[in-house]
Order: structure tokens, then C-alpha cells, then sequence
């Protein structure tokens, strides 16, 4: 029965009918341009790492601590297993869409439990292998190829994601059971699950802070201090580096009975969860219904705050970006010597510091993409949008208009916490400002293009369009192309001209590309809106 189910589960999420949001065989040239778009994501990840951890591979080979690498791969594999269990495991396991097909017909509960967890572990597993994938080319690089250490690293990497899978699930089920409490139970969800995850990056960085002494001659330190804590680290480390049997021995053990009493232990919890997430919380209401009158973009903008409140996940990756700059503005009127030590690691390359603020800013803009994805979590429900005696470009228009509130007014803010605490010139501060809003701007009208053309209506569970996506992987990695644009400009002009002319010519071509973008939205929006097919 397993067997079975696995069929039909993988069938349901990696079909490429599921993946790429489009039947191939009807849309040959949109399905082959949307694994363009899909190449391009996963290309930029690769890269941006590869980059990185091959610089340092070079340095820790030298100094004789190319082990750290494994660390790095062991670290980045829990932390992006952290990430995704807390985010998804509630409806994975506790709280699945398709509970009342599947508890009526005659299988064990655990056999579907171990079919759940099964397709969560393979989207952990992929996903991970991409970040890991050019940390362990560069330890193999600079340390030396061999073919058992590379197997004993395959079946090492297995164990990676178990032990927080199982912790997190648990953490995970706490904040859904503390918020199906309430009647506004998906908004107490979106700030638990925040807190939860701004505590996971405090932690983070409060293990990586480890003495004073320079962080790559301290971390053989910081290995055995994190080592102490968390064995698994150590026996991964040992077992790919040494080729030590027994420490992969220990891992695929204790890996393994964890995970198996993990699904004997959750049945119960389970079927119960299940069970009382099919009722609602209610309330009386005396109120008499009011009918109001309102502009089109304010009631387009409303539906928009409603979808994202109602949508937890939704919520929690296209705000991510705005919350990191609430916290930077925030956090530099308390710690500014710590925040400005932090950043200015990056002065040593000749930086100027408010560049990187800029760039800071400009990275947590783009990962507020909602206009790349807010078309298509209309979902089944698209048809209405579409019956509306409302103009398909309002609708776009009313999408900006929520995505430029989600961002400007909390990159605004920042800005200015962040100038006052550094003592940026007024001028310097009002043309970052100017950046910041041309910059909204551009991402925003890219994100709705990006929509248009790649939609994904036929999905199950809005996560399907929120991470898996072309629209959202392009959303992110598409404004990636307009950072490296703007940076190109700023790298060329700063030559013979100051910060403040490569600033403004940056925001002038942000300006002059958001107002060509949103001539072509005005102009294509209606006729691919006929096309659309729900």
C-alpha cells in the first residue's frame, strides 16, 4: 500500500504538469521557456554560492581547516530543513487537504504518515542538494576527489535533514495547535511562525560569534563547541573526511530509530489534528451588515490583505524581506556599533558603507514578490476575477499598488532610522530613498509581467505557487537581474563621478525600465487575460 501511495503522491507533486504549471503537450513553447526560467533560478543559486564557498574552500585548504566546509554543508542542510519542516509540516502531516479521502478507505494510519513525510523528505532533499551542492564541489575541489569519501558524503547527506524534521514538526504542530485556538487563528499563525524563525536566525548568529579572533582562525573552536551540542556534526565530519564506517554507522542509526519512533509516536496526533481542523471557530455577531461603496484599488487592495492574513505561508515568504528592514531600522537605534561592525565586513572590499545599506535594501526588496504570484493564488476561483466589469489592467494595478505598500512605507522608515543612527548626509539619505522607491517600483511592475506570462492556476495548496512555482522562482531571481543592472551602472559612473550621481543614474534607469514595464502591462494585460485558462 505504500508502494502505492508513494505513486500517486509523487505523481500529484512532481509531475511536470504540477512542476511547471502547464500541460507540455498543449503548451510546448510555455513549458520549455518556464524550464528556461527554472535552469536560470537553480544557475543563480549555484553560482552565488559556488562563488562564495570557492573563495573559502582556497583559504581553509591553506590554512589547513578544509573540514569546515563539512560543517558549512551540515549547517546550511539543517538550517534550510528548519526552515521548510516549520513552514510546511503542518500541512504535510498534521493538517493535510486531502484527510477526509484518505481516512474513510482502508489503510493504516502510519502507512500514510510515512507516505506524507516521504514526499516532505524529497522536497527537502532536492532542495537542499542545490545549496549543498557547490560547498561540496569545492571541499572535493580543494581537499582531493575520492570516491569513498564522496559515497560515504551521499549516504552521510541522507541523515542531514532527519533529526530536524522530527523537532520541527513538533514545533510546528505547537504553533498550530496554540493558534487554532483563536478565531483569527491564520494571523496568531503567521506571528508565531515569524517569532519562531527570527529565534532560529538570533541563535544562528549567536553560535557564529564564538571569541574574537578572526572568524576563519576561530573556527575549529566554533566546530567543537557546536560539536558538544549536536554530535550528529561531528560523526558527519569524521565519517566524510576520515571515511570512518563507524561514525556513519552512528548516523544512519540513530537517525534512523529516531525517525521510525518519530511515526509511531504521531499517529494519534495525527488523526487528531485532522480531525478538529475540519471544524471552525465561530462567533456571534449583532452587527447589522453595512453595504459601503469603495474605489476599485482600495477594494482590490483589501481582497489582497485578506488572501496574504489568510495565508500563512504566503504571508511569511513575501514579508520576510519587509521584516528583516523593520528589524535593521529598529535594531540600529540599539546596536548600531554591532550592526555597523557586521556590514562593514564588506567595507574591506572598498564598499562605501551606504552602498551596502543599498544593497541590503535592494535584496530584501526582491524578496517581496508578491505581484509575480498574486495572480495565480486566485487559483479555481480565477473565473470570477475575470467575469468582474473591471478592467484586467485595475486588477494589476490595485496587485502594484499592494505590493508598493508592503514595501515603501517600511523601506522608507528604515532609511531614515538607518541615516540617523549612521549619520548619513541628507543628501546621501534622500537619494537612497529615491533608489529605494524607483527600485519598488521596478521589481513590482517586473513581478506583475512575470505573472502574466507564467501563471499557475491548477494548484492544490497555495505553497505549490508560493515556492514551487516559476513565477515565484523568477520573482526572486528575476529582480536579481535589475540589482546586477543597477550595480553595473553604479560600478561604471563611480569611476570618474561620485556616490551620489551613481545613486541618482541608478534611480533614473529604475524609473525610465518601471515606466516602460507598466506601458507593456497596460498594453498586454486584457488579451493574456482571455487566454487564461483555470
Amino acid at each position: 500500500m505504500y508502494k502505492q501511495l508513494m505513486k500517486i503522491f509523487y505523481k500529484e507533486n512532481f509531475s511536470i504538469r504540477r512542476i511547471f504549471g502547464t500541460d507540455p503537450k498543449k503548451q510546448l513553447g510555455k513549458t520549455i521557456l518556464i524550464g528556461l526560467l527554472i535552469l536560470y533560478a537553480v544557475g543563480a543559486i549555484l553560482f552565488t554560492f559556488g562563488y562564495m564557498f570557492f573563495d573559502l574552500g582556497d583559504v581553509l585548504n591553506q590554512l589547513g581547516s578544509i573540514n569546515i566546509l563539512l560543517i558549512y554543508a551540515f549547517m546550511y542542510g539543517t538550517a534550510l530543513t528548519m526552515m521548510f519542516v516549520i513552514f510546511r509540516a503542518n500541512g504535510y502531516l498534521f493538517n493535510y487537504k486531502d484527510y477526509e479521502i484518505l481516512e474513510p478507505l482502508p489503510i493504516k494510519t502510519k502507512t500514510v504518515i510515512l507516505a506524507k513525510l516521504t514526499v516532505m523528505l524529497t522536497f527537502i532533499y532536492l532542495s537542499t542538494m542545490i545549496f549543498l551542492a557547490p560547498i561540496m564541489f569545492s571541499y572535493f575541489y580543494h581537499g582531493g576527489f575520492n570516491i569513498l569519501s564522496f559515497i560515504m558524503f551521499l549516504f552521510a547527506f541522507i541523515t542531514i535533514p532527519l533529526i530536524p524534521t522530527i523537532v520541527f514538526s513538533f514545533i510546528s504542530l505547537v504553533i498550530a495547535q496554540i493558534s487554532s485556538r483563536f478565531r483569527r487563528n491564520n494571523l496568531i499563525n503567521i506571528i508565531l511562525l515569524f517569532i519562531a524563525f527570527l529565534g532560529i536566525m538570533y541563535l544562528s548568529f549567536s553560535f557564529n560569534t564564538i571569541g574574537d579572533a578572526n572568524p576563519l582562525l576561530n573556527q575549529q573552536a566554533f566546530m567543537d563547541n557546536l560539536s558538544s551540542y549536536y554530535p550528529p556534526i561531528l560523526w558527519f565530519v569524521e565519517a566524510v573526511s576520515n571515511k570512518s564506517f563507524l561514525h556513519l554507522m552512528l548516523l544512519l542509526s540513530v537517525n534512523g530509530i529516531l525517525t521510525f519512533g518519530f511515526v509511531l509516536l504521531i499517529q494519534n496526533l495525527v488523526k487528531s489534528t485532522n480531525q478538529r481542523g475540519m471544524t471552525k471557530l465561530t462567533r456571534k455577531n449583532n452587527k447589522a451588515a453595512v453595504s459601503k461603496q469603495r474605489p476599485i484599488i482600495y477594494s482590490i487592495v483589501a481582497k489582497e490583505a485578506k488572501i496574504m492574513i489568510n495565508t500563512p505561508i504566503y504571508a511569511l515568504n513575501v514579508g520576510f524581506g519587509v521584516v528583516i528592514l523593520f528589524i535593521l531600522g529598529i535594531g540600529s537605534l540599539f546596536f548600531s556599533d554591532s550592526i555597523f561592525e557586521y556590514l562593514n565586513l564588506f567595507g574591506q572590499m572598498g564598499i562605501d558603507f551606504e552602498l551596502i545599506v543599498l544593497i541590503l535594501i535592494g535584496f530584501c526588496l526582491s524578496m517581496t514578490y508578491s505581484t509575480a504570484i498574486s495572480l495565480s493564488l486566485e487559483g479555481k476561483h480565477f473565473w470570477i476575477l475575470k467575469s468582474l466589469p473591471i478592467k484586467p489592467k485595475t486588477v494589476m494595478h490595485g496587485k502594484m499598488v499592494f505590493n508598493l505598500i508592503l514595501t515603501l512605507p517600511v523601506t522608507l522608515l528604515t532609511l531614515i532610522l538607518v541615516s540617523f543612527s549612521f549619520d548619513f548626509s541628507v543628501l546621501r539619505s534622500l537619494l537612497m530613498m529615491l533608489f529605494s522607491i524607483s527600485l519598488a517600483l521596478a521589481v513590482t511592475v517586473f513581478g506583475s509581467i512575470i505573472n502574466l506570462f507564467v501563471p499557475k492556476f491548477n494548484w492544490r495548496n497555495p505553497a505549490e505557487v508560493v515556492k514551487q512555482s516559476a513565477g515565484a522562482m523568477l520573482g526572486l531571481f528575476g529582480s536579481w537581474i535589475i540589482l546586477i543592472l543597477d550595480g553595473l551602472i553604479y560600478y561604471f559612473v563611480t569611476k570618474n563621478m561620485s556616490f551620489e550621481i551613481g545613486v541618482l543614474l541608478m534611480s533614473l534607469f529604475n524609473i525610465i525600465l518601471a515606466s516602460a514595464l507598466f506601458i507593456f502591462v497596460n498594453k498586454k494585460t486584457e488579451s493574456l487575460f482571455i487566454k487564461f485558462e483555470v
